[in-house]
């Protein structure tokens, strides 16, 4: 299995790409509820795919949110369980009483889009046992296929998914480069905005060679 590097393919929205994650064995797979996203997907939806996480080996499943309102972010949490719930830090609706409470349960999984070069592992939210760091977009919480320059976090300790922009193509720079816990990848893998097998196989295969 390679170095043991994380994968997390997020913004799948059909069952059949889910299979795929499952048998590929990725780590984590999430499921987007943002309503300023292109991969959003609604309750019925997500309940639709849901039906796999009975399936051996399902990955860790995070639900996805950005400028959601709290309740609803409450209600599909405490309705679906999901293992990690990720925010992404500056999201206006979000409230420090939420942050604070998913951070205690330790389900956060915080996202922190990266501006320029981190010199503390304390700004990287530290009660967290994982973070996203990922590129910078005012009007997406992520997903926007842009990378942010990696020389800003190869100082960083602590264990992250490394976001933005990343693909087959340039996932082992990424990772020879950032020495991440692992990748979270959304339009890296997708054609013509819908996830694409071959890329997803070619992927976990890339970084699982390394």
């Amino acid at each position: 299995m390679g170095t043991g590097y994380k994968i997390k393919i997020c913004g799948i929205k059909d069952l059949a790409t889910l299979e795929l994650c499952v048998d590929l064995q990725v780590d984590l797979v999430g499921l987007n509820f943002s309503p300023r996203s292109p991969r959003q997907i609604d309750e019925e939806t997500a309940k639709s795919l849901l039906k796999l996480r009975s399936k051996p080996g399902f990955p860790k499943l995070v639900f996805l949110f950005f400028e959601n309102s709290v309740s609803e972010i409450q209600n599909l949490t405490e309705r679906y369980n999901p293992d990690l719930i990720q925010l992404i830090r500056g999201d206006k609706f979000l409230t420090q009483e939420l942050w604070t409470n998913f951070t205690e349960k330790k389900t956060l999984l915080p996202a922190i889009r990266i501006q320029e070069k981190v010199i503390s592992d304390d700004d990287l939210e530290p009660k967290s046992d994982l973070v996203i760091l990922d590129s910078y977009n005012k009007d997406f919480g992520g997903g926007t296929g842009h990378s942010f320059p990696w020389e800003y976090v190869t100082s960083v300790k602590r264990p992250f998914l490394l976001a933005g922009g990343i693909t087959p193509q340039n996932v082992k720079t990424a990772l020879e480069t950032v020495h991440p816990y692992g990748i979270d990848v959304a339009s890296g893998v997708e054609t013509d905005g819908k996830k694409d097998p071959k890329k997803i196989r070619e992927l976990v295969q890339n970084v699982r060679t390394i």
